[in-house]
């Protein structure tokens, strides 16, 4: 009986450490990165369960790569260069996912708009383009594509963003205008250069009536999904 006994207590054991290092405990991941749409605010760094996150401050008009962290919820803060608080709030991050945390302004004041990511990646000679309306104080705006009179993304107003559409590879030009109108208020001067497999975030920034960094205007980010 005592054998029996001894023999059973072996296999429990043997196969607890068989588990343990055959089977090792990975910790559940989520990734995490922040752009800078807020003129009003300027450079601005990251707090995350109140650790600083980057050793650089991200600029206006520029970003972070994504930063991987535990699954689970986080306090996330955001402050100026100066270390005055701008936002703050906690996101529960789940396992797998990307988010995209966006500062902007809207009539002078600092927002935080967090989205959720899907980086279904498409295939062929496609890439994928979504936009979001982050100027300070530009009206509810459709965007067109080029001389083009179909409206790509209508009615978006400040703080509104769109999903991914599948796009042809291709350079173009977009432009911005009121709500029904055929007039752009801004045109973009040059090309974006759309490259398969990629997604494209493109935001309209900045302020009607300036000429300084905080002027009208589309910023372009584009990644593959894994920066």
């Amino acid at each position: 009986m005592k054998k029996t006994i001894h023999a059973l207590s072996f296999l429990i054991m043997s196969a607890l450490l068989f588990a343990c290092n055959g089977d090792k405990v990975t910790d559940s991941i989520s990734k995490i990165r922040f752009i800078n749409a807020s003129s009003v605010s300027g450079d601005m760094n990251v707090y995350i369960d109140y650790k600083k996150v980057f050793a650089s401050d991200i600029q206006y008009l520029n970003y972070s790569l994504f930063s991987s962290h535990i699954s689970t919820t986080h306090f996330i803060q955001i402050k100026t260069a100066a270390g005055n608080l701008i936002a703050d709030t906690s996101l529960m991050m789940l396992q797998g996912k990307n988010y995209s945390v966006f500062l902007y302004d809207s009539m002078n004041n600092v927002h935080m708009k967090i989205l959720d990511e899907n980086f279904s990646t498409p295939k062929g000679s496609y890439c994928k383009l979504r936009f979001l309306h982050l100027s300070n104080n530009a009206a509810t705006t459709d965007i067109r594509q080029g001389n083009d009179t179909s409206v790509l993304f209508r009615n978006y107003s400040n703080g509104q963003s769109s999903e991914y559409t599948i796009y042809s590879i291709d350079s173009l030009t977009f432009n911005a205008s009121d709500v029904g109108s055929l007039t752009p208020y801004y045109t973009q001067p040059g090309y974006v250069k759309l490259k398969a497999g990629y997604f494209y975030t493109m935001y309209l920034k900045g302020n009607i009536g300036s000429t300084a960094i905080d002027s009208l205007g589309f910023f372009v980010i584009e990644n593959n999904g894994t920066y």
